[in-house]
């Protein structure tokens, strides 16, 4: 599932000032991840938060408007002020749902955002947050009597580390492709052999194919 927050960008508040606002509309929530704005973070798609106590974290992404309204051509006239649009996805943790829409809550009141919840292509209004949030919270408070601790925090570094695989799966295909193309570059020129280019193309090949034998 997924919730856009439409912003303009000029208007994003610090995380101090976000934080602050939460505080006055009477929430117990905290950032633990360290940055300044929502436009600063680096392609970051995660950022570790408190509720209540509860620590977890959030799923987040960044994108020009434009590109994000291409999915949603007919809503383009009631977003035609919105330069920036900042997805949040979610799935069934209700921790994670009522700190997304506490912080679209508080984007709102702070950034005039407009948020979508995209799987529907449904406008939420600031009373419908209001009442997502109290109904995550109620249930979240079900959730955590019986559910043992132990395994929420095993599920939440799971989580975790299967995002940190992945943000490095990314980083070494974008090298290995990098230097590929690179070196075919220099072979090109005939300032390095063939043999370079090669060995880096198996080794390309030869991570392919283990990848694909796992997905099995």
């Amino acid at each position: 599932m997924t919730l856009i927050n439409f912003v303009q960008k000029s208007k994003l508040p610090t995380k101090i000032e976000l934080e602050n606002k939460i505080k006055e509309l009477g929430y117990d929530f905290k950032f633990l991840t360290d940055f300044e704005k929502f436009d600063n973070l680096n392609q970051i798609d995660s950022i570790n938060c408190i509720l209540n106590g509860n620590q977890t974290f959030v799923e987040i992404y960044f994108n020009p408007a434009t590109d994000l309204l291409s999915d949603f051509p007919n809503l383009k006239k009631d977003l035609s002020d919105k330069d920036f649009g900042i997805s949040f996805t979610f799935g069934s943790d209700e921790l994670v749902s009522a700190c997304i829409n506490i912080i679209s809550l508080g984007l709102i009141d702070l950034s005039q955002s407009v948020v979508l919840y995209a799987d529907e292509e449904i406008f939420y209004s600031r009373k419908m947050l209001i009442q997502e949030i109290s109904n995550s919270l109620e249930y979240h408070g079900e959730e955590t009597y019986s559910i043992p601790k132990e395994a929420i925090e095993e599920n939440l570094r799971y989580d975790q580390k299967r995002k940190k695989e992945k943000r490095n799966k990314k980083v070494t295909d974008i090298v290995l492709w990098s230097l590929l193309i690179i070196g075919m570059i220099l072979m090109n020129r005939k300032i390095i052999s063939w043999h370079i280019p090669c060995l880096l193309l198996v080794i390309v090949l030869i991570k392919s194919i283990i990848e694909h034998n796992k997905k099995k």
